[in-house]
């Protein structure tokens, strides 16, 4: 009994002790970016990189519908990482993660007045000036901006106040007045960049606007319909053709 008790003993200080070694994480796939405003609101925004590495990266920024969030977007993110641009994701003031100010009171958009629907292009000139800033492998001249209804607003202004224009803009179900934000002037003073509009036929007010605004557009203006969806980024779950439409528009102008 005393001999086994000593091979046992010999036989556990020889064995190789087995590590179990804590599962390596994943790569999350984003940056997560964090912007205080002036007035003290706190913005969330995710950017994303290509898997190609690349000393400066041409980069789309999204604005999305109103009531939603930059989660909605859905495979148009992938579409255009993996076709080589950076891709930015805001949250609009009081949606999807940007809902507290600096003391952590949610502010929801479903409470907001048109003074504060106005804050939004500059929240996004904010954040696109705080992003070129920090992120110096981000191109600031390279750019587009796409944005759907009070996005698609935000981004014609935020294009306006801009010193870099944007390379171009692609608007879903753009408007000449949503929730205060008025472009018919901004539009004729965003330059000579090429412009996307996109809406559905179903959405006749949307179709109308997108002629109508066409009229103030100083560059060219494509305008494509699409035969199902409703107003803005919905019309991206409906219309199998659509995300890759945009890609093949934006890219050849981020070259």
């Amino acid at each position: 009994m005393k001999k086994l008790l000593i091979l046992i003993i010999a036989l556990l200080i020889l064995t190789p002790t087995i590590s179990f070694a804590a599962p390596k994480k994943e790569k999350v796939g984003y940056v997560a970016i964090t912007y205080e405003t002036k007035d003290s609101f706190v913005i969330k925004s995710k950017l994303f990189y290509p898997p190609k590495k690349q000393a400066v990266y041409p980069v789309v920024v999204f604005f999305h519908s109103l009531g939603y969030s930059s989660d909605y977007w859905g495979d148009i993110v992938k579409k255009f990482v993996n076709s080589g641009a950076a891709v930015l994701l805001v949250d609009l003031r009081g949606h999807g993660q940007s809902v507290y100010d600096s003391n952590f009171k949610i502010r929801s958009w479903v409470y907001y007045t048109d003074k504060v629907y106005e804050k939004y292009p500059s929240d996004a000139v904010d954040i696109l000036q705080y992003v070129a800033m920090n992120y110096k492998n981000i191109s600031t001249t390279k750019y587009a901006i796409v944005g759907a209804d009070i996005g698609a607003n935000t981004a014609i202004i935020a294009a306006e106040k801009m010193f870099n224009k944007p390379a171009c803009l692609v608007l879903l179900s753009p408007s000449r007045s949503f929730k205060g934000l008025k472009t018919s002037i901004a539009m004729t003073n965003i330059g000579n960049g090429p412009v996307l509009t996109l809406a559905s036929v179903r959405d006749r007010y949307s179709m109308n606007e997108a002629y109508i605004l066409k009229k103030f557009v100083q560059g060219t203006n494509d305008i494509k319909t699409y035969p199902a969806g409703g107003m803005g980024m919905l019309m991206l779950k409906v219309n199998p053709t659509m995300a890759d439409d945009i890609v093949k528009w934006v890219m050849p102008k981020l070259q």
